[in-house]
């Protein structure tokens, strides 16, 4: 009968043997369960924001890195902005438009229409007071821009706030997966000693 106890140079090389499938089992379910985390939030990238949400995420993520760094010089970003008049001073503002107040424009495919040089196609509110409206390059602060991202598109979520909801799924699948594992392991084993199995071949009982 084969040694369980740890006491035995038998029993050692079991619990040897056992902690080297087991680690091997926590990292092959640690990378499926971030295999999985990464499925989720391309599903959640692609069907759970809003479209100017999803065309600023990166930007978004830009600005946030770079708000850490001692830099005074603007960055450039590409923002869809309306431009109206200023009664006051006669001068034009360009103001940066948010998805409360956009619609894209489709296609029969219902996929939005899309201009290699003047970007994503939408359609402004009719309530919405505009003169010009268009996709604009703008030098702005990093800070500034985070802050008006974070604010005004993403309701005040950081970059990681967006994101964390889709780690739920990690420690599920690595329980889940080490659970079913660890009990194969331990019935191949016990099948193993009981001399019905070979190292994974059955034996054939003699008639």
């Amino acid at each position: 009968m084969a040694s369980h106890s740890a006491l035995t140079e038998e029993g050692r090389t079991r619990i040897r043997n056992f902690q080297g499938r087991f680690n091997s089992y926590l990292i092959l379910w640690i990378v499926i369960g971030f295999g999985v985390v990464i499925g989720v939030m391309w599903l959640r990238t692609r069907y759970g924001y809003l479209p100017l949400q999803r065309l600023y995420l990166a930007q978004y993520i830009k600005s946030s890195l770079k708000s850490f760094l001692p830099r005074k010089q603007p960055s450039n970003y590409t923002l869809l902005v309306r431009v109206v008049g200023d009664p006051s001073t006669g001068r034009e503002q360009v103001i940066p438009c948010t998805d409360r107040e956009v619609t894209p424009i489709r296609d029969e495919m219902g996929k939005v229409k899309f201009n290699p040089k003047l970007g994503p196609f939408f359609r402004l509110r009719e309530d919405i007071r505009h003169k010009y409206f268009y996709w604009r390059v703008v030098q702005q602060n990093d800070v500034q821009m985070y802050l008006w991202l974070r604010d005004q598109i993403y309701q005040g979520y950081p970059p990681i706030g967006l994101y964390w909801p889709c780690f739920i799924p990690l420690p599920l699948v690595v329980f889940a997966g080490m659970l079913v594992s660890v009990k194969l392991d331990v019935r191949i084993n016990r099948e193993y000693e009981e001399g019905k199995l070979v190292r994974g071949i059955r034996l054939l009982t003699h008639s």
